[in-house]
C-alpha cells in the first residue's frame, strides 16, 4: 500500500487488492458513460459543474464517499478535476512499474529444452555451451 494526496485528502490506495482494482475499473466505466451524458449546449458554467460531478463521482466512489470535498476543498474546478485524475493515473502506472519490478525477480527464465539451447548456441556461434 501506498500514499496518495491530492489537497487534502490523504489515503492509502493498493494496487494489489483485487477488490480495490475492480472497484476502480467499474468507476472508469461510470466515468466514461457519465461524461457522455454531459450537456454539449448551454451556460459554460452548466457544462463545467456536470464534467466536474462526473470526478466527483468517480473519486467518491474509488476513495471514499465525499472524497472530493476534501480533494478539492469545496472548489467546483474543472482544472483540479484533471489534475487529480493525471495524478492517480500516474501514481497508478509508478506503482505497477514498482510491482513489475519486484515482480521480474521471481520469474522463472525459460531456456527451452536440450534440442533448443544447442540449437540457440549454435547460430550465436558459442564454442563453449552444454549440449
Amino acid at each position: 500500500m501506498s500514499l496518495f494526496k491530492f489537497g487534502d485528502l490523504e489515503t492509502e490506495i493498493d494496487f494489489t487488492d483485487v477488490d480495490f482494482l475492480e472497484n476502480l475499473d467499474e468507476a472508469k466505466k461510470r466515468l466514461q458513460e457519465e461524461a457522455r451524458d454531459v450537456p454539449k449546449t448551454g451556460k459554460t458554467a452548466d457544462i463545467v459543474r456536470a464534467q466536474c460531478q462526473c470526478y466527483f463521482h468517480f473519486f467518491d466512489s474509488v476513495i471514499e464517499e465525499k472524497a472530493h470535498e476534501k480533494m478539492f476543498q469545496g472548489k467546483t474546478s474543472l482544472r483540479l478535476c484533471l489534475d487529480a485524475v493525471d495524478d492517480l493515473l500516474a501514481y497508478e502506472q509508478s506503482e505497477a512499474k514498482s510491482l513489475n519490478a519486484k515482480y521480474e525477480k521471481y520469474n522463472v527464465q525459460q531456456h527451452g529444452n536440450r534440442h533448443q539451447r544447442r540449437n540457440y548456441n549454435k547460430q550465436k556461434n558459442r564454442k563453449n555451451y552444454n549440449g
